[in-house]
């Protein structure tokens, strides 16, 4: 047996006004029992008519015990305005976490506190020097000299040049600007150097 509103869904009420089967998303429970919604709708507005017109009919002054505590909101109407506020809400949620995400995702240093950032500059100040010194390495490789505007961001001053022989050795020329003690790069190896600090 089938909900007569959704033949996917097993019934667990039969309305007792129009006797259909009803899965449990369709019925609705009232004091009287469990219906479909259109009679549930019916039998509210049936119950709020009869009490409206009892009203009507008492004498001036004369009020039912609690009549006044009485809402005209029924249950099923409650219950429709409580899920949807709970729809409402989820939608809410979900799209503030969205926005959260997507705020996170675009600025990754949002959250960080200032000695996490300064940590982040000095090591991509230091990565970036790196890579300046990993080109000097590729001139020295092809038996260039270094050329002098190959210089780290922030440094005013060319690389220190120094020559022994046949070997030329090219120096940072304030790695403690970096954290280090020393970056090189000489025509030996072709490697870059950096001791002290963190690094080495």
């Amino acid at each position: 047996m089938a909900c007569y509103y959704h033949p996917n869904a097993a019934i667990v009420a039969v309305c007792k006004r129009c006797r259909k089967e009803l899965c449990g998303m369709c019925t609705m429970f009232l004091e009287q029992g469990e219906y479909c919604e259109p009679c549930a709708a019916a039998i509210e507005s049936e119950n709020f008519v009869r009490k409206r017109s009892a009203s009507l009919n008492q004498p001036a002054g004369i009020e039912k015990p609690g009549q006044a505590q009485q809402s005209r909101e029924t249950a099923p109407a409650r219950r429709r305005i409580d899920d949807k506020l709970y729809a409402w809400l989820g939608i809410g949620v979900s799209s503030a976490m969205i926005f959260v995400g997507c705020a996170i995702y675009a600025f990754p240093t949002l959250l960080m506190d200032a000695q996490t950032l300064s940590r982040l500059e000095q090591q991509q100040r230091l990565d970036n020097c790196r890579l300046v010194f990993e080109e000097i390495s590729y001139q020295l490789r092809a038996g260039e000299l270094p050329d002098e505007s190959k210089t780290c961001e922030g440094v005013s001053v060319p690389n220190i040049v120094r020559r022994a022989g046949e070997t030329v050795r090219v120096e940072h020329p304030n790695p403690a600007m970096l954290g280090l003690q020393e970056m090189y790069v000489t025509s030996e190896s072709y490697q870059v150097f950096m001791l002290g600090g963190e690094v080495s």
